[in-house]
């Protein structure tokens, strides 16, 4: 009697623990939706009134495709998803739609090479909304692979370029549970690495992601086995493989310029704020020879700029910078956070440094840090530039900070400041990154995909005037200005309706 006793007590201890797991795992996996921006309502993409017939744009000033000149007075055909003719004098078939270019500039559609989508598809309509046609989703899961389907299939959204979540190499515990919750999965032997490269590309990946935490036994395995499956490896440096493995390991993009500064950094013995000037010192003695030895091995650059401008300010004046940046379209889950995740308001911000408020002293060191830290990425981005290696924009979005679809256009700004001229940053967000995914867009050309934005001011000009957005042609479908301005409005609408803390104060 005594042991059924104890055996009837265990199982239900048993039972009891187990109810609990499942209840720490549901209540888990609602904070990860939470903050995933999963739990925001969802704007109806057939509300909006778009238009779907073909079209011509009449008169217009068209972008050319090396991107140095606007070509005056030309007309543009689009049917069937296509760019089918481009010709200063033709005659415009009445089944067209003619659309009035005069003193209007036409460009291809940008690109932002460094997106997390996360698990709202509103940020889909809101890249539309600011002129961007293609992103590349940097941290890739079955859900993006199933948007990239529907966008395939007519659904209204940009070109969707899907690399796998981050693969790393920690062992432990806590590694592994964190990868149930849809953190980086963790490869421990090269030839469970192997395999993990296959089956990636068997789902239908487009490349494969990786991440700091590498050791360079995985690091080499997978990138080898890339190679042999012919699928594309980029994102982080781990520095275990440092730069002088980079070049030799066939890694074809680096995730941010910030890869690189931080490669110095550790070669350099580390950068804190008592040898900030030493650093910039080596950096600038080295800087020349690492972009000469990227462009030998034809390495691509993905820029993220802005956000590492941005973190200072972020850091030491978090309510200010809110009210720079277009918060409200921004998704109230990420912005607010959760009970597993830092948001983006103060005192919950990623970014915000909360321990030095009240010493002036570390203050005074951690913004000498920050300083030397953005003024590093400055002068690799001009050795990347100076030595031609093709740098293509990413904005590291849905970041703190990082509205999508709008920082794409701080990100021209940062390159502005960078050293690249109004020409290599159009560029960067057409041409090469729609090169480097194999896709059929990036230019305005006969054949090429009908994925183009109207601007009423040139770019050449000012990179500002990217802003300046008249109408988007997203794979033929047409968005004039009053569809854009509804679709903002419609996701303005639908945070508002989701938002659980208010951000009235950040909104000017």
């Amino acid at each position: 009697m005594k042991f059924k006793s104890i055996k009837k007590w265990g199982l239900r201890v048993l039972t009891i623990l187990i109810t609990i797991s499942i209840i720490s795992c549901i209540g888990v996996k609602s904070q990860v939706k939470q903050h995933l921006g999963e739990k925001t309502y969802l704007v109806d993409p057939s509300i909006f009134n778009v238009d779907s017939s073909a079209i011509a744009i009449a008169n217009v000033n068209v972008l050319s495709t090396d991107c140095t000149e606007m070509l005056d007075n030309l007309n543009v055909l689009i049917k069937n998803k296509k760019i089918i003719q481009i010709s200063k004098e033709i005659n415009i078939p009445n089944e067209y739609k003619i659309i009035d270019g005069t003193g209007k500039y036409l460009i291809p559609g940008l690109v932002d090479t460094h997106a997390h989508l996360h698990r709202s598809k509103n940020d889909l309509l809101l890249y539309l909304a600011n002129g961007i046609t293609h992103i590349s989703e940097m941290f890739g899961t079955e859900k993006h692979l199933k948007w990239r389907k529907e966008a395939e299939n007519g659904s209204l959204s940009p070109k969707i370029y899907v690399a796998s979540r981050k693969l790393s190499s920690k062992k432990g515990l806590m590694p592994k549970i964190r990868s149930w919750f849809g953190s980086s999965p963790n490869y421990t032997t090269k030839n469970n690495a192997r395999k993990a490269i296959i089956k990636f590309k068997e789902q239908g990946y487009d490349a494969i992601k990786l991440s700091s935490f590498l050791n360079a036994e995985i690091y080499y395995a997978l990138t080898d086995e890339a190679k042999k499956q012919d699928i594309p490896t980029l994102g982080h440096l781990t520095y275990p493989v440092g730069l002088k493995g980079l070049y030799i390991s066939g890694q074809s993009q680096l995730a941010h310029i910030e890869e690189i500064t931080k490669a110095t950094m550790h070669d350099f013995g580390g950068m804190d704020s008592s040898n900030t000037e030493e650093y910039l010192t080596y950096l600038k003695n080295n800087a020349n020879d690492i972009a000469i030895k990227l462009k030998e091995v034809d390495m691509v650059v993905s820029s993220t700029v802005w956000i590492i401008e941005s973190i200072p300010k972020q850091n030491f004046d978090i309510e200010n910078f809110l009210k720079t940046i277009e918060l409200e379209y921004q998704n109230p889950g990420e912005v607010e956070g959760s009970r597993l995740a830092k948001g983006w308001l103060p005192s919950n911000n990623s970014y915000e440094n909360m321990d030095i408020k009240n010493d002036s002293e570390l203050i005074k060191k951690h913004k000498l840090f920050w300083k030397t830290y953005v003024e590093a990425i400055h002068i690799m981005a001009k050795a990347l530039v100076k030595h031609n290696v093709t740098i293509i924009t990413g904005t590291d979005s849905n970041t703190a900070g990082v509205v999508a679809g709008f920082s794409l256009h701080d990100e021209f700004e940062s390159l502005y400041k960078c050293g690249m001229t109004n020409s290599q940053i159009l560029y960067a967000a057409t041409v090469a990154p729609a090169q480097w995914m194999k896709s059929d867009a990036g230019k305005i050309e006969v054949g090429h995909r009908a994925d183009l934005v109207l601007l009423t001011k040139n770019p050449l000009d000012d990179i500002k005037n990217t802003r300046t957005i008249n109408a988007v042609i997203s794979n033929g479908k047409l968005l004039d200005r009053k569809v854009l301005d509804e679709i903002l409005q419609s996701i303005k609408d639908a945070n508002n309706k989701s938002r659980k803390v208010s951000i009235d104060r950040f909104i000017n």
